[in-house]
Formats: structure tokens, sequence, C-alpha cells
């Protein structure tokens, strides 16, 4: 076999491996333009070049399609964040400073704030998406909180709260940054590192044993 034919072999290989993202980054563009359920299969295949049925040769549906946008982004920070937290060897206030931050950071913003939003505003007519969103991120995020928290009072820097088994209340002004910005930021921008940052303020001054 010849070099150039290698080499075309080669390159389409390489374009077959590229595509499931490709297709997942239009599929978000899409899905904040128009929503899941506005948003259309041809339209993703349009941005990315390819035919809808290209699409299928990867995802089954448009629910598997969005779920794999989930993954690659909000799925994968949490998998970094978990390993982030396993190796900290610092105090368990640092850590808990530096990954409510990096929360706050990602989820206020950019692929990560348009989905929480678009479960939110479309959870009533898919709730199969918001189960699963809870099951994979949700879950796993409040489990990385938990034993952070856990951590914390394991080696007597904090006293026991409860907070280890309600690790959501750490997020709570997150959430409710990114929907006060969402419906009200003609009025009142919130600056969501800012609220993070009292919030941490207060609750570590709570914590502390």
């Amino acid at each position: 076999m010849s070099g150039a034919v290698l080499d075309k072999k080669n390159a389409r290989a390489a374009q077959k491996e590229a595509r499931p993202k490709e297709i997942v980054d239009a599929a978000l563009a899409v899905f904040a333009r128009d929503g899941f359920a506005g948003a259309r299969l041809d339209d993703v295949a349009e941005k990315v070049g390819i035919s809808k049925g290209t699409i299928y040769l990867y995802f089954d549906t448009k629910e598997e399609l969005f779920k794999a946008c989930v993954r690659e982004t909000v799925g994968a920070h949490i998998a970094g964040s978990r390993d982030f937290a396993a190796s900290y060897e610092g105090a368990t206030s640092g850590l808990l400073r530096e990954l409510v931050g990096r929360i706050g950071d990602r989820m206020s913003k950019g692929d990560f704030r348009t989905i929480l939003l678009l479960l939110i505003s479309e959870s009533s007519r898919f709730p199969e998406l918001v189960s699963f969103y809870h099951t994979e991120i949700i879950s796993s995020g409040l489990e990385v909180l938990s034993a952070v928290i856990q951590r914390g009072v394991d080696s007597g820097e904090f006293r026991k709260t409860g907070l280890e088994t309600y690790p959501m209340l750490l997020i709570s002004p997150l959430i409710m940054s990114v929907i006060w910005n969402h419906l009200f930021s003609s009025m009142r921008q919130l600056d969501v590192d800012v609220v993070l940052k009292a919030h941490l303020d207060t609750i570590l001054d709570g914590l502390r044993a």
C-alpha cells in the first residue's frame, strides 16, 4: 500500500474519530438556541456539514445526543473535580473554596449554564432527562462535596453540622445566581464569584471546630 493511500486512510480514520465531538459541539449550539424540544437533528447535521443519517451512526436519538453533551461537558468536570479533591493535600477549607469556586465558574457560563437552564425550563416535558442529569451529574457532584466535608470532620478541622448529608447547600446560591441572572440581569447582574465567596465565608465560619 502506497504512502498516499495510507495517509488518506489515516485521515479518514482521524475524521471518523473526531466526528462525535463535532456533533456534540454543534448540538450544544442548537440546544442553546432552540431548547431541547425545538432542536432539530437536521440543524445539527447542517452545522457539522454532514447528513442527518450520519448522526445516527453515533447517537440513536436526540435524547442520547443530549446525554452525550452532558457527559462531555459537566460530566468531565465532575470527574476532574473528584480527582482534584482526592489528590489535594492542604486544609479542607482551602479545598472547599477551590472546588466550589471551580463549580461556580463553570456552571454560571457557557455550555454548563445552557444545559442547566434548559433542564429547568423543560423539566416538566422531559422528566427522563432530569432524572438522567440527577443520576449522572448531581449525585456524583454531591458525593464529591459530601466527601470533602467529611474529610474536614474526620481531621477535626470542621465540626459535624449535617452539611455532609446535605452538601447541596454549598451550591444553592450558585443555582439561584444562574436563575437570577437569566431572569433579572437587566435590573441587577449578580457577580457569581462574589456571591459564592460571601456564602462560603458564612459556611466556613459555621463549620470551624
